[in-house]
């Protein structure tokens, strides 16, 4: 009761108002002081209620670079399910798992569904799907699956679909033929085409071969940018993990500074320009969840701090946008009745000053199950 919502994230509707929720849907929304009657209630004077956050470039589990934990399935099993737990701790409902090591997220996943834990709706990109340009056996404790040819692709692609894959997730470089089939094959099975591109080779390379996502896109020009303006191709920034405030696996510190400062550079120019020419951007962080729960909206300051946007446009990137990006709009990322009860509540005004989300949220619904974070996960 008396939660203040936000028009742009609520079907525009503003001001005070009493939420219902029932059997995980939003089941009403209307104005402060309606005398609607639950079995719980909660006042909310002075917070926000805002959909559930998303992080459309995640991965599951960074364990696979501590060595001690590397060669043994169960406790890589375990550390993503406590990962799942720090999503919601975080306020983000919904992820998009880019790579996790022997396809981790996809049984996390499964076991969310089971009701064995709780955690985030998930999309799981099953593994990476890599050119080959090095010598030696693939570590199978990494989240890469290496590729040659056209015929390798297809055989491939249809193997992480029938691994339980959402998407396909392509890394660059790449040769155009063969991520020409591997859009075709995903196609053929309704998978979309996720691609790591940083250049601008592989950017236009993505456009031409109509992939469904950009990832990073440090590098895109002003020509590319255009192309995208018609909506049928989405980019998806990263800013946090270029980020001094957080670590990135396998970037020391002394590698991230040369490495990743370049590309925060390039991001600061070119993903502004892809912001102020109306693109609707995903919101993603590349960066590990134990990293952002250490340091929480470490995306939303990135964009504001490099990229100057407005505080309601990154709350649309990381809720609305980011649904309609992944085909799920009608079911979750608005406040808004008949969608799912996906929902987090915070202490302040984050339209008005985003570092309300440099916090974690006081509550968050996932699906209508309520977690507190910091609190032990359980159904209520």
């Amino acid at each position: 009761k008396n939660c203040r919502l936000i028009p742009e994230l609520s079907a525009g509707t503003g001001g005070s108002a009493d939420v219902l929720i029932s059997d995980g849907i939003i089941a009403s929304v209307s104005g402060a002081g309606s005398g609607l009657s639950a079995k719980r209630t909660f006042d909310c004077t002075g917070m926000t209620l805002l959909p559930g956050l998303f992080d459309l470039h995640t991965h599951m589990n960074w364990a696979y670079h501590l060595g001690e934990i590397r060669l043994n399935d169960f406790t890589i099993f375990r550390e993503a399910m406590k990962s799942a737990r720090l999503f919601l701790d975080n306020g983000i409902t919904t992820i998009r798992d880019m790579g996790s090591p022997r396809r981790v997220a996809s049984a996390v996943k499964s076991a969310i569904a089971e009701g064995l834990c709780l955690g985030p709706r998930m999309f799981t990109g099953g593994l990476i799907i890599t050119p080959v340009n090095r010598p030696g056996d693939p570590d199978p404790y990494n989240f890469l699956r290496f590729v040659s040819g056209c015929d390798d692709m297809i055989r491939i692609v249809r193997e992480e679909v029938g691994g339980g894959a959402d998407y396909v997730k392509l890394y660059t470089p790449i040769l155009p033929e063969e991520m020409e089939t591997a859009v075709r094959v995903a196609k053929a099975y309704h998978r979309p085409v996720a691609v790591h591109a940083h250049d601008l080779e592989y950017i236009r390379m993505c456009i031409d071969k109509g992939v469904d996502t950009i990832e990073h896109g440090s590098y895109i020009d002003d020509g590319c940018i255009e192309r995208l303006r018609d909506g049928r191709i989405h980019l998806v920034p990263t800013l946090a993990v270029l980020s001094p405030l957080v670590g990135t696996p396998g970037f020391p510190t002394e590698r991230k500074a040369a490495v990743l400062a370049p590309l925060l550079k390039a991001n600061s120019v070119n993903i502004t320009k892809a912001y102020k020419a109306g693109l609707k951007l995903g919101f993603g962080t590349d960066t590990p969840i134990e990293e952002i729960n250490r340091v929480p909206g470490i995306e939303f300051r990135m964009r504001s701090e490099h990229c100057g946007m407005k505080n309601v446009d990154m709350l649309l990137q990381a809720t609305r946008y980011s649904a309609e990006i992944l085909g799920i709009g009608d079911v979750t990322g608005t406040v808004r009745e008949g969608l799912c009860a996906d929902l987090i509540l915070v202490s302040g005004r984050p339209d008005e000053d985003i570092s309300v989300m440099y916090r974690k949220p006081e509550m968050v619904f996932a699906g209508g199950k309520l977690h507190i974070p910091g609190t032990e996960l359980k159904a209520e």
